[in-house]
C-alpha cells in the first residue's frame, strides 16, 4: 500500500509540519484534485486566478505564478524555500489558497466564448468565497476584477479586496512586491522560536 503523504518540517519556520503530496500521487491526481489538497482548514488569503491554463503548467504544480508568489512570501518574511513542494505546504500552512473564477482553462478560447464561461462562473466561485470566508481576496488579473467582486458581493460576506496584475509580461516584479505588502499586513509568521 502506498503511503499518501508523509511529513517534512520547514526549516526556515520552525515547528510548521506539513504533508506531502508524493509525485506518483500526484501524477495520478487531476488539477481540481491537487489544487482541493491544498485547501487549509482556514482561508485566510485567497487568490483568485482567471482559470487553470491550458498548459501542463498548473500552481499546485509547479509554474511561474508559483516561482512569483513564493518569491513574494520569501521578500515579505525573509524565508528561503528549497523548492515549489515545500512552497505550497506552507502556503497552505498559513491560510493561503488560490482557486480560479473557472476551473475550465480559457486560454485558447474566442474572447465572446471566454467572456460567458467566466460570467457563468460567477455563482460558484460567490457559493466558494461564502464557503471559505476568507478574511482578503486578491485577484490575480486585472480584466476579471469585475467578475470576482461581483462574486464577493453575491456571496454575502465582507473582506477585504486587492486586484494586482498576473506576473507576466513585464509585471512580475509588480506582482512580487504588491502582494509582499499584503501578506505582511494579512499573516503574522513566525519564523523563529
Amino acid at each position: 500500500m502506498t503511503q499518501a503523504t508523509s511529513e517534512t518540517h520547514h526549516e526556515d519556520a520552525p515547528g510548521l509540519m506539513s504533508q506531502v503530496i508524493p509525485q506518483q500521487l500526484e501524477n495520478k491526481m487531476n488539477n481540481e484534485e491537487i489544487r482541493k489538497s491544498y485547501l487549509p482548514s482556514s482561508v485566510r488569503i485567497l487568490l483568485v486566478g482567471e482559470s487553470p491554463p491550458s498548459s501542463k503548467e498548473f500552481f499546485y504544480k509547479k509554474s511561474q505564478m508559483t516561482r512569483h508568489t513564493m518569491t513574494a512570501f520569501e521578500k515579505a518574511f525573509g524565508l528561503k524555500f528549497h523548492d515549489a513542494g515545500q512552497f505550497l505546504e506552507y502556503f497552505k500552512d498559513c491560510g493561503c489558497y488560490l482557486d480560479d473564477l473557472t476551473e475550465t482553462p480559457v486560454n485558447d478560447l474566442p474572447r465572446v466564448e471566454r467572456e460567458q464561461l467566466l460570467k457563468s462562473s460567477i455563482p460558484n466561485l460567490s457559493e466558494r468565497i461564502k464557503q471559505m470566508q476568507p478574511a482578503v481576496v486578491v485577484t490575480v488579473l486585472k480584466r476579471i476584477e469585475a467578475q470576482v467582486q461581483e462574486a464577493i458581493n453575491e456571496s454575502g460576506i465582507r473582506t477585504g479586496t486587492y486586484t494586482l496584475p498576473f506576473p507576466g509580461n513585464g509585471h512580475q516584479n509588480k506582482y512580487i512586491e504588491s502582494l509582499a505588502e499584503i501578506l505582511k499586513r494579512y499573516l503574522h509568521i513566525i519564523t523563529a522560536q
